[in-house]
């Protein structure tokens, strides 16, 4: 019912030799059910006055619940008009997800408001998304904040993850750490995995081997729910032995995995464990195909790696032209080392080359 996320930040808290280990950024996530009979606090209760009985609530789930968008607006448009803020939030749900209704993002924070106004702690929580993102309504961290405040402060688990984060950032408000940890702890104690693979990280921070064992056995939880990010990590602390014994096959069974689930520093990583043989066979074409993976979606050092493995030659046969235009790439986004590459390239002169990017430059 909730839409989760917020922005695409990321606070970096410490370095393994493969992995940087940072908050999970505060990222949108545009999907969101319409129908969800367990989510009970918008709906309409008639000892709070709402306008919409339980049994026409339990109805308009049924019909979102089968896409029968017509009969459910027959209900949720005239409670929603009569002031039901349970009716309000369905229908300003589907206006949001263009669903039975034209999609309407203004009209969508119209409604929202007015359950917000009745003190509906999901319909506080999507309006604050909106206002973050400026989405139907002028962008303003400070409302969003406002709205965040008021939905956690009612127990929305969501809405404390991000209000957590926005104090740990600044923005919307003045930064203040103790305050952004006390709601992450709030919302991980109510199971939001976000919260709680942002508590491990902390953890992973600390400087005891206790902290670094609890943030262990707190990614290990997660990893094995299929958490993208706690996989990466969970490979590189086995990688790295933090927290636990060293075991590069372990840490190439958990790194594969958030390799696949799309994560771009697990896909570098990946590509330099093939490379190396680290938990693997060596196998350079597979380094390559990982490395490509991150490379087409931006990551720097993979389109270093691309090149340099093109200068070298090896298994892959040596090609300039390919080496200079991978080169290019990195260097088009800042890398220094890219940019002397491509200058003695260009010059002809014979050279060394440097090791290949694999530590601490993860991003």
């Amino acid at each position: 019912m909730v839409r989760k996320g917020l922005l695409a930040w990321s606070l970096v808290l410490g370095t393994a030799a493969c992995c940087a280990a940072s908050l999970n950024g505060l990222v949108f996530n545009q999907s969101a059910s319409a129908a969800d009979p367990g989510n009970l606090s918008d709906q309409a209760d008639p000892m709070a006055g709402d306008a919409m009985s339980r049994a026409e609530l339990t109805q308009v789930w049924d019909d979102l619940d089968k896409k029968q968008y017509t009969s459910a607006l027959t209900i949720l448009r005239p409670m929603a008009e009569k002031g039901s803020k349970a009716a309000q939030y369905h229908l300003a749900l589907m206006y949001l997800d263009g669903e039975g209704v034209p999609q309407n993002h203004k009209m969508a924070a119209e409604l929202f408001q007015k359950a917000a106004d009745q003190g509906g702690k999901h319909s506080m929580y999507n309006l604050g998304l909106l206002y973050a993102n400026g989405d139907g309504v002028p962008q303003s961290f400070d409302k969003a904040f406002q709205l965040f405040k008021a939905s956690a402060d009612k127990g929305e688990p969501d809405a404390q993850y991000n209000l957590g984060m926005l104090y740990l950032f600044g923005n919307g408000t003045k930064k203040d750490v103790k305050e952004g940890e006390k709601y992450l702890n709030l919302a991980a104690d109510q199971g939001q995995v976000d919260a709680q693979y942002n508590q491990c990280l902390m953890y992973l921070d600390g400087k005891t081997d206790d902290e670094k064992k609890k943030a262990f056995k707190t990614v290990t939880k997660l990893a094995e729910k299929g958490y993208v990010g706690a996989e990466y990590n969970l490979g590189t602390m086995y990688l790295d032995g933090v927290g636990v014994e060293k075991d590069q096959q372990k840490a190439f069974k958990w790194i594969s995995k958030a390799a696949d689930g799309g994560s771009l520093e697990a896909e570098y990583n990946l590509g330099l464990m093939y490379l190396n043989g680290a938990g693997v066979v060596k196998d350079e074409n597979q380094a390559l195909t990982w490395f490509k993976k991150a490379a087409d979606s931006g990551f720097r050092d993979a389109q270093y790696n691309i090149g340099l493995m093109y200068e070298k030659g090896g298994t892959l046969p040596k090609n300039e032209k390919l080496a200079k235009e991978w080169f290019a790439r990195a260097a088009d986004q800042g890398d220094k080392e890219a940019k002397e590459k491509i200058a003695m390239l260009g010059g002809g002169g014979k050279h060394t080359a440097s090791g290949l990017h694999g530590k601490g430059r993860t991003r």
